[in-house]
């Protein structure tokens, strides 16, 4: 139970090596507290009823907080304000979820110890051997449990599976004690309570749903879960959301895996938290293994720790000098997630030159002969328990041993929810075997340190040569939205001499035997961050060392330029500077409104000052904010944008045609964007969602028009970006056609259908309009709801924190504001 126990609470108690300790203390207080109260109140002698009732009682106090099950998280999430009072509130609030599941079973099995001594024998005749006996038979059970728990029950039944095997063996302990005891004369109360107990479990068993994906998979721990002034509808639409949106779990032998599909594509779970995105964190996943290979002059060989997605391998294979790549990964269950995120990895596990160890990733680096060009290292976040092994000293010497001569490693770091500290401890670790440590940029918050032994000589020439060919230009293209030299060159943040100034003197190295990441990193989770990369670019610029040293031409006005496009790919509103050109302002400006939804005011400051504009994502901007303002110059930059990226050329056309009422020619481009969406994952999500304001105001218009729109968006979209979104618009989608569309629709979203009014009404009044067998409860949850709105929502009225789409009735305002 203690495995899992660890592996149900990490969700929410973080996953750190504070969540093991405690669950470990909680439970040893709990075994010698329920040992103090057996010698203190223990009354004649020990009998096998009693030893019935106690198996009977520890099996009701394991089903109790099963059968709680969502309720717990919500418990977690509530008690998160008391980190307000520091690193000891956070204890405080995990102390309390841990005594709620642990300590009850916890401090029964403390009372059924000595009661097994005493039922070994009586009086003062062989006490040490009985007491021996005993520790002996617990040593071997422990030893026995743990492992078929991690190597078997977890694998085979689950946590949740197992939690509820170990509460039936229990019980079943007990009936075959109680049944053995009726033949001794003592006992009638210890039986009655052992029968109570049993029958007890037995009704919590049957009629609880357990722990959901609410509890299992959501990021309560990390504290990325903040239901604020929650009233029971929002807690509840939260829990359905969560559960709604899983597509699979697996309780694997090292953790408990999920993938979501969230905005952003399917996303990989592991112990409640995220840890990787098939389209939100594709710039990392993609490029990170592709810088070193970039920069290196013939790489040949490559190795990745953390198979993920999938995509940096996948990548890293498609690279035609390179021969061969190892993916060492922990867990076995991340290969199914690899599987389905094919469409942004280039189909990884069929990819001949990509081979995947199942294992431990020092444990290859230490016993591989292999010789690396590049070696790039991206597992969790380094305040998960036993993560931080791969961040200390002597793992990068064992991963420098491992490179080729003029190999590069590639560490990523998060730049988020961490200190300063931290940071730089990370940095005089990397350091202290590397001399020479570059950084980089992913994304906003993702940072690639680029290790070697000797400095890395740029050549322009070569690389803007390279960067132009594949899989350089599609990857670039499609991950950081960038081209060329100038595009790749904008995510370089700083050189080695910044690195080793962070490192400096009196920085602490994270070493195997001094651990100090992982506990640093634990202690500031959740909370705001110390470090800010816009403050590291800014002395980086400062001291002259935001650019590599590079023989040849670059356009460094360029490079900048590229920036404020990086900063829009990934939905960050750029950053304004003030060192930028008025050219640049500019296109920050232009860039902030966009994602502000305020396209009238891009085109408005076009037209007065007009610019050419600069890759894919200045040509979305511009195109968008031109086909709002009905400028055929928007079929320009559509046609632009067609070889590269076909989803955002239709949707522009649609927008044009919708803006200039062609109503048929816009339907036609959402009908081809949206089918060209479920092959082709690359298109912006914020241009897609932007285009459902116009797919609902065509629809108010001609029911005709709804039909196809509905048949468009029935298929999910690729890697399952936006679906909840495409669900949601298919419901109102169905809500201007008939009941029976409306009753078909709502019911795909079954027993999880969102918790809101209008939906809940729609779905009573169809269910019945078509006597569905789901009528009376979709009824019955109806009366619940409005039961249990506050009162400034009166029944039949959406409220404003929940909306089920953009309202048909103001399209050109959704069109323009895609919140």
């Amino acid at each position: 139970m203690e495995l899992v126990w660890y592996r149900m609470l990490a969700p929410l108690l973080g996953g750190s090596t504070y969540t093991f300790g405690l669950i470990l203390a909680v439970a040893l207080v709990g075994i010698g507290a329920g040992s103090a109260a057996y010698s203190l109140s223990r009354r004649g002698t020990a009998t096998l009823s009693g030893f019935a009732a106690t198996c009977a009682l520890e099996a009701l106090c394991l089903v109790a907080p099963y059968a709680l099950g969502d309720r717990i998280a919500l418990f977690a999430v509530f008690l998160r304000p008391m980190g307000a009072f520091g690193f000891s509130g956070y204890v405080a609030g995990w102390s309390l979820v841990a005594a709620v599941v642990v300590f009850p079973a916890a401090f029964v099995a403390g009372l059924q110890f000595p009661l097994l001594i005493a039922l070994l024998g009586e009086g003062r005749e062989h006490v040490g051997s009985d007491v021996g006996l005993a520790y002996a038979w617990n040593t071997v059970g422990g030893i026995a449990g743990s492992l078929a728990g991690g190597f078997g029950l977890l694998p085979l039944l689950s946590a949740t599976g197992t939690w509820v095997f170990v509460a039936a063996l229990l019980g079943s302990l007990g009936i075959v004690a109680l049944l053995m005891s009726l033949k001794l004369p003592r006992g009638r109360g210890q039986i009655a309570l052992a029968s109570g107990a049993t029958a007890a479990s037995v009704v919590l068993l049957l009629a609880a749903t357990g722990p959901t994906a609410a509890w299992r998979h959501s990021p309560i721990g990390a504290g990325r879960v903040d239901l604020g002034k929650a009233s029971p509808n929002t807690v509840r639409d939260w829990l359905r959301e969560r559960r709604r949106s899983l597509a699979w779990q697996q309780d694997g032998v090292e953790s408990s895996v999920a993938l979501r599909k969230a905005s952003d594509g399917y996303a990989f779970v592991i112990s409640g938290k995220i840890d990787g995105s098939s389209r939100g964190d594709a710039a990392t996943q993609v490029m990170s293994g592709l810088i070193g290979a970039a920069v290196h002059p013939n790489p040949r060989r490559a190795l990745v720790v953390g198979l993920g997605t999938g995509s940096t391998g996948g990548w890293l294979g498609l690279v035609p000098s390179i021969d061969r790549v190892d993916v060492v990964e922990l867990e076995p269950a991340i290969l199914r997630v690899a599987a389905d995120c094919a469409p942004v990895n280039g189909d990884v596990l069929n990819n001949p030159k990509v081979r995947i160890h199942v294992g431990d990733a020092r444990e290859y680096l230490l016993t591989s002969r292999e010789k690396y060009d590049v070696i790039f290292s991206e597992p969790s976040n380094p305040y998960r328990a036993g993560i931080s092994s791969l961040f200390t000293e002597d793992f990068y010497r064992a991963a420098r041993s491992r490179l080729a001569p003029g190999g590069i490693f590639l560490q990523w770091l998060q730049a988020y929810e961490v200190d300063s500290l931290t940071v730089q401890t990370v940095y005089a670790t990397l350091s202290a075997a590397f001399p020479e440590v570059e950084t980089w940029y992913t994304k906003q918050d993702d940072l690639v340190l680029g290790a070697t032994a000797e400095p890395i000589a740029y050549d322009a020439a070569k690389i803007r040569e390279r960067v132009a060919q594949e899989p350089y230009a599609s990857a670039m293209e499609k991950a950081w939205r960038a081209r060329g030299l100038e595009g790749f060159l904008s995510h370089y943040v700083a050189r080695a001499s910044l690195s080793r100034a962070l490192a400096g003197r009196d920085v602490p190295r994270n070493t195997d035997d001094r651990n100090v990441v992982e506990f640093a990193f634990a202690r500031s989770l959740g909370r705001d961050s110390y470090f800010d990369v816009n403050e590291m670019r800014r002395v980086a610029r400062a001291r002259h060392e935001d650019s590599p040293k590079i023989a040849g031409d670059v356009d460094w006005l360029l490079v900048n330029r590229w920036r404020v496009s990086a900063a829009t790919a990934a939905a960050a509103k750029p950053v304004l500077r003030p060192d930028l050109t008025v050219e640049e302002l500019r296109m920050t400006m232009a860039q902030r409104s966009f994602l502000e939804g305020r396209p009238e005011t891009v085109y408005t400051n076009w037209r007065a000052q007009p610019w050419q504009p600069i890759g894919s994502v200045e040509e979305v901007v511009l195109g968008e904010a031109m086909a709002q303002g009905g400028d055929d110059q928007a079929l320009v930059l559509a046609q632009r944008l067609q070889p590269w990226h076909p989803v955002e050329a239709e949707i522009l056309t649609a927008r044009l045609r919708w803006r200039q009422g062609k109503t048929e020619e816009a339907m036609q481009a959402l009908e081809k964007a949206f089918t060209l969406y479920r092959q082709d994952p690359w298109a912006m999500p914020i241009l897609v969602k932007n285009a459902f304001a116009i797919v609902l105001d065509l629809a108010a218009k001609d029911p005709a028009a709804a039909q196809r729109l509905d048949a468009a968006l029935t298929q999910p979209f690729s890697v399952a970006v936006l679906n909840e979104e495409r669900n949601l618009v298919r419901l109102e989608l169905a809500s201007r056609l008939d009941v029976n569309k409306y009753a078909s629709t709502v019911s795909e979203m079954e027993p999880n259908v969102p918790w809101r009014t209008p939906i809940l009404q729609q779905r009573a009044h169809a269910y019945e309009a078509t006597g569905n067998s789901l009528r009376f409860r979709a009824r019955k949850e109806l009366t619940e709801f409005l039961e249990k709105e506050p009162p400034p929502f009166a029944p039949g009225v959406e409220p404003a924190a929940a909306p089920a789409a953009a309202p048909a009735s103001a399209p050109a305002e959704a069109a323009k504001n895609p919140s």
